[in-house]
């Protein structure tokens, strides 16, 4: 028997909010919604009653039986964090415009190539060569004299002392 109540409540409740609110946006001077138009609220079935959507201005209500007649509370909002994830969401739009500003920019001029061919006078390279490594084989030559004088010099001063 209550929950036939209840049915009969709701029912009536959501075919009188329509007419209702048309009738406030008359009386406020505002346009209404045509007759055959969306309703300003929608409905939605939750555990312990309803939650009512405000087509118009996007406020959500709990609506739920009360011991006489069924009452709508309006649903708190976290403005906060509302503020904080738009202001987080505001930047990532922010650096994500920027990225495709700096990828849609031309690509810098490419440097013209290096001359990676050898130089035609190798004639002259190969006498540097030449040069080079004759001067190498002096020094090496003059250490291993030195060295060998060094060791000549030591058995010397050795057999002088023994």
């Amino acid at each position: 028997m209550r929950k036939m109540k209840l049915a009969i409540a709701m029912v009536l409740a959501c075919m009188a909010s329509p007419a209702l609110a048309q009738s406030q946006t008359e009386v406020q001077g505002q346009n209404a919604t045509p007759p055959n138009g969306p309703s300003r609220y929608t409905f939605n079935r939750v555990n312990d009653g309803f939650l009512r959507l405000d087509n118009a201005s996007g406020q959500i209500a709990f609506c739920s039986p009360n011991s006489v007649s069924w009452a709508c509370q309006a649903v708190p909002e976290d403005r906060a964090a509302l503020e904080k994830e738009i202001t987080r969401l505001q930047e990532e739009v922010t650096s994500l415009r920027n990225e495709v500003a700096v990828l849609r920019e031309p690509p810098p001029r490419p440097r013209p190539p290096a001359d990676l061919t050898p130089p035609s006078d190798k004639s002259a390279e190969a006498e540097k060569l030449r040069e080079d490594i004759e001067r190498a084989r002096a020094a090496v030559e003059h250490a291993w004299r030195r060295l060998v004088d060094m060791i000549v010099n030591f058995q010397k001063d050795m057999m002088r002392k023994g």
